[in-house]
């Protein structure tokens, strides 16, 4: 097999991507995976068409191709977001756990409703000081590619990316244990942990409770700057 690695273009954030994405991420993503999200009935699109605009518009998605296949659709990716910290709050990454989909709502809620409160009360902009985040928002590999160590490359390219276009710092929101070792490979931090066991909703119920393959949902980090040493977060 012959694969390459490089920058997406617009024209290729199409329809046909879009329902790549949601076949190759949300049935192995395990909140999704928990809650048998349904594809695409379950997704809330709305959403997503906001990920899919903003990765489009800000220009950091990688993703890998097959030489060999004649096909447009890539074989991994990483939709990575810029947060800018003098940008309108609305315009960081973070406000797209904001779900839409009225419809369709009561998944992707339990879902959003973790990671807004994983991220509550954190601002990364004055924690590490620094200006530009670069967030790995969505990654994902079709599972015809599995056991080409794809994720954990995608990792180390998005890290390198980063680092050439003079990123401070570049996070992600890990949802499994297998993504957690990967970036932790790569020295990432672990930022804060919610734990699927004792994780309560606002209405205290305890809606993943019963995941026992996972530990949980982390932020996890790591500061491109060389003059910042490594902290602990424990």
């Amino acid at each position: 097999m012959s694969f390459t690695c490089r920058l997406m273009r617009e024209d290729e954030f199409t329809m046909e991507f879009e329902l790549f994405v949601m076949e190759t991420f949300f049935p192995y993503e395990p909140m999704n995976q928990y809650l048998k999200t349904k594809v695409p009935d379950e997704i809330d699109l709305p959403w997503l068409k906001q990920v899919f605009y903003k990765a489009k518009t800000d220009h950091l998605s990688l993703a890998f191709y097959d030489l060999e296949k004649n096909c447009s659709l890539p074989i991994a990716y990483s939709l990575n977001l810029h947060d800018k910290k003098d940008d309108d709050t609305t315009d960081h990454s973070d406000i797209l756990y904001s779900s839409l989909n009225r419809h369709y709502l009561h998944k992707h809620e339990h879902i959003s409703g973790l990671l807004t409160k994983l991220h509550e009360n954190i601002d990364l902009f004055k924690e590490f000081q620094c200006n530009n985040l670069f967030h790995v928002y969505l990654l994902g590999v079709n599972p015809k590619y599995r056991r080409n160590q794809l994720a954990s490359q995608l990792i180390d390219k998005s890290i390198q990316f980063a680092k050439e276009n003079n990123f401070d710092l570049i996070y992600a929101d890990v949802t499994g244990d297998y993504s957690l070792k990967a970036f932790l490979k790569y020295n990432f931090q672990i930022f804060k942990t919610i734990n699927y066991n004792s994780y309560e909703n606002y209405s205290g119920e305890k809606t993943f409770q019963n995941i026992s393959i996972h530990k949980g949902c982390s932020i996890v980090v790591k500061d491109l700057r060389n003059k910042y040493k490594e902290k602990s977060f424990t």
